[in-house]
């Protein structure tokens, strides 16, 4: 220790706070001064990027678009999804919940078509969805703000003809098609009961039971009967009943009121059997 630092201890003096070490330009970026691209540009090298590939079955690897999330998720088959925005994050749900769709891919295939001033294009379209009657179909996700444009009439039309020559459908879906704020709350909740291990054979049958007969029922009425008919703790009850939700075993409106509020099924919100279920 220097006789300075002794000097400084014996007149009480305390070490510098640790934020007058840091470099400027961390700090900066603590205080939100700097742009965080020109710290990346400092620190990064673009020719030592590392360049990821897609995931299986994916011809090409999700981009930044604007200030839009990306997300990877996993598909009802147990494939890695990606979804360059929330609206493609939205349609997936749809997908997942839908029990006519066996299987969909993100990112499937590459269209390659040439336009009316004879300029070759290529084309890889959002989701490659099989059904499970053995149809195939190719869906698009944009913004009705693009739509005017001739680039975008131009690809959904040579789209549409190349889907039409391979026995396919062409699906293109915008933000106003696609589940508005109340639906995308709902799924987003359901979407946690979809596994499996949330199935519960004798929930199912006392739902079947209480529903048979194409009668609407409280969901907080049905929830708090089964609980007590087959003794099983209220959670239990709710995980699976919202398992038979998210499937589509059961239905219940869920475009114009929430589901859910505080964290408990909503006393107000009416359910009924699947059509298709009602004699199984």
């Amino acid at each position: 220790m220097t006789r300075s630092q002794m000097l400084q201890r014996k007149r009480g003096h305390k070490s510098p706070p640790l934020f007058f070490f840091l470099s400027a330009v961390s700090l900066h970026i603590m205080l939100g001064t700097v742009p965080l691209e020109e710290h990346k540009e400092k620190r990064e090298k673009p020719s030592m990027a590392l360049k990821r590939k897609p995931p299986a079955g994916n011809v090409r690897r999700i981009a930044p678009i604007g200030e839009n999330l990306r997300y990877a998720i996993t598909s009802k088959a147990n494939e890695t999804v990606q979804c360059e925005s929330f609206q493609e994050r939205k349609l997936t749900l749809l997908f997942d919940r839908d029990p006519s769709i066996q299987e969909y891919r993100s990112q499937p295939l590459q269209f390659v078509f040439t336009d009316t001033q004879k300029k070759r294009h290529t084309y890889v379209p959002d989701f490659m969805v099989w059904k499970t009657t053995g149809e195939v179909e190719i869906h698009e996700v944009t913004l009705t703000s693009r739509q005017d444009k001739i680039s975008i009439q131009e690809r959904e039309k040579a789209a549409h003809e190349i889907c039409q020559a391979e026995g396919w459908s062409y699906v293109v879906h915008t933000e106003e098609t696609l589940p508005q704020a109340t639906e995308e709350a709902n799924l987003l909740a359901l979407y946690r009961y979809r596994p499996t291990s949330y199935a519960n054979p004798a929930v199912t049958a006392a739902v079947h039971v209480r529903l048979g007969t194409g009668e609407r029922k409280g969901l907080h009425l049905l929830i708090s009967d089964i609980a007590q008919a087959l003794s099983l703790p209220r959670p239990a009850v709710v995980s699976a009943v919202c398992h038979l939700l998210w499937h589509q075993m059961i239905e219940a409106d869920l475009r114009s009121t929430l589901l859910f509020v505080n964290a408990a099924p909503a006393a107000h919100i009416q359910v009924w059997l699947r059509k298709e279920t009602q004699h199984v």
